[in-house]
């Protein structure tokens, strides 16, 4: 099935971190507060800081909180890519049961970060396009964090494009400021060539130096993160 969650009118959107952990909180517990403000539940799978970071910021009864590694050990077969089978005895029970229970809930989960930090690509994509079966069968909005920098050289646009198909929308991992420190940059080392990006978030940008001008990234975004900085 594999179907897309905008088509459904729902958002599964993807934060890519770094080790940006506290911006990640605040994004992630201001997209599951949006939920219970409005009557609806939450579900935070994550490791155990993480869901006691955003327990904090939360306080709700209506927040349900799961170890990611517990978790996604339940979801995998013996070759190590999720199950279907376990993957809607567990995560598709429980998604059924909070929307019947509250009319509708957010989640957010990081068991697809914990699976990319391991290597297992095919199985982190694998377990994408489950949530979104199960995002288009029973209706919710999920958001995912990745433990990938956006300013380092693993953030590739042949690496990421997968993910990026995955997802509706990117949350952005850098603030507004460092935007502008990069379109600085890229004037600076550019020039008119540079036009065609001004438009762009950051991520977008530095994806598109480095598959088409990708001899010229590594300078903009040193000399980005020196503007960012000063």
């Amino acid at each position: 099935m594999n179907a897309r969650p905008r088509e459904a009118g729902h958002e599964h959107l993807v934060q890519f971190y770094g080790g940006d952990d506290a911006r990640l909180g605040r994004n992630v517990a201001r997209f599951l507060n949006e939920s219970l403000c409005n009557g609806g539940g939450a579900l935070v799978v994550a490791s155990p800081a993480r869901c006691e970071a955003i327990g904090r910021e939360l306080a709700s009864e209506r927040a349900v909180y799961l170890d990611g590694n517990e978790t996604l050990a339940k979801l995998l077969g013996s070759d190590g890519r999720p199950d279907p089978v376990l993957f809607d005895a567990c995560a598709g029970a429980l998604a059924r049961e909070l929307s019947e229970k509250y009319g509708g809930f957010r989640a957010y989960g990081e068991m697809v970060g914990i699976l990319w930090s391991r290597k297992s690509f095919t199985a982190a994509i694998a377990l994408e396009a489950l949530w979104n079966d199960l995002i288009a069968s029973v209706g919710f909005d999920l958001f995912c964090g990745y433990p990938i920098d956006v300013l380092g050289e693993e953030f590739q646009l042949a690496c990421v494009h997968p993910l990026l198909d995955s997802h509706t929308r990117v949350v952005p991992a850098v603030a507004h400021s460092f935007d502008i420190a990069m379109r600085r940059a890229m004037d600076e080392v550019l020039g008119n060539r540079s036009d065609g990006l001004h438009s762009l978030r950051a991520e977008q940008m530095i994806l598109r130096l480095r598959s088409t001008l990708p001899r010229y990234a590594d300078d903009i975004l040193a000399k980005a993160q020196e503007h960012a900085q000063a």
